[in-house]
């Protein structure tokens, strides 16, 4: 296994970025069965890594909603997230 280093923030950062486009790009050209398995192989580390960006967030009660129409479920769902957007950025910006 190789070990990368960097000598700067910035270089990691667009390693980081290039490797995720290439991973992007690769999953964009599978097949739906193919999505799907590698989805299958890789939910669990998705999941850890986006659980680690908000390990301070409060937990949520699950909670089930009806909605007239999808328009409604969206913008319901976008306001939410600006929502827990705006509550996240002011908990790091005054922890």
């Amino acid at each position: 296994m190789e070990v990368k280093s960097f000598k700067t923030a910035n270089e990691l950062s667009i390693y980081q970025h290039d490797r995720e486009v290439k991973e992007a790009l690769h999953v964009q050209s599978m097949t739906g069965a193919e999505r799907f398995q590698w989805l299958a192989d890789n939910w669990g580390r998705l999941q850890d890594g986006a659980n680690t960006l908000f390990t301070d967030a409060p937990e949520r009660q699950a909670t089930a909603r009806c909605f007239a129409s999808m328009e409604e479920k969206n913008r319901f769902d976008r306001e939410r997230e600006v929502q827990f957007a705006l509550q996240h950025k002011l908990r790091t910006i005054h922890p």
